[in-house]
């Protein structure tokens, strides 16, 4: 895992490099976003994981951190789960609330409320230290923790930065090369216990279910 000053004023303090990525995700929504054919073919591919996992462990009430333009947030409102999106850009929340989705403006940390499922869809990669954004999501999860994340171990998750604008039509934010253990050790710490991985478009990423230990 890629080594960073320890965590010793707590997980509510954000570091300026959360603090710049947070503008940059404010600038990325504001953009002209859109998918191109094969992008398409991916995010129907992460949906119908999703769903699949949705209909394994029937959470009565979910959490969408990071929602962006709300793709995810679809399928637990399709599927009749009382789910909040959330996001820290407002042009995604309005993207959302257009669609019909419920999202809200908030930071992850300024959320104290319990979910049985907290969900994060390609998020955590973006920090340059995430166990802090990982503890959040242990902290209100009752049950479950969902993510899915780029698999850079394999041989196209490797190669995944070199064909991200055949994805979409604009370049990708910067993401750091964490393993799938770093995620699994990571969650261990705090409580969460890795019960399901499963590859996703042919081993671009790992869709990794924990379950919060007894």
């Amino acid at each position: 895992m890629q080594k960073t000053n320890q965590i010793s004023n707590g997980v509510n303090k954000l570091s300026d490099n959360s603090k710049q990525l947070y503008e940059q995700w404010e600038q990325w929504w504001n953009k002209k976003n859109n998918l191109t054919w094969v992008g398409k073919q991916m995010l129907k591919v992460k949906q119908k994981c999703l769903k699949e996992i949705l209909q394994s462990i029937k959470p009565s009430r979910a959490i969408d951190v990071g929602c962006g333009q709300g793709h995810m947030l679809s399928v637990f409102k399709e599927m009749g789960i009382d789910v909040i999106g959330i996001d820290i850009s407002e042009t995604s929340v309005k993207i959302c609330r257009n669609k019909g989705l419920p999202a809200i403006h908030k930071k992850l940390e300024e959320i104290n409320d319990k979910y049985d499922l907290v969900f994060s869809d390609g998020m955590l990669e973006h920090f340059l230290n995430f166990e802090p954004y990982a503890q959040h999501h242990a902290r209100i999860s009752n049950q479950y923790v969902l993510i899915i994340q780029t698999d850079h171990e394999s041989f196209l998750g490797k190669t995944s930065i070199y064909f991200a604008e055949l994805l979409r039509d604009y370049k990708n934010l910067l993401e750091y090369n964490y393993r799938i253990k770093d995620f699994v050790s990571v969650f261990e710490k705090y409580g969460f216990k890795l019960i399901q991985e499963k590859r996703v478009f042919g081993g671009v990423f790992k869709l990794l279910l924990f379950q919060k230990s007894e």
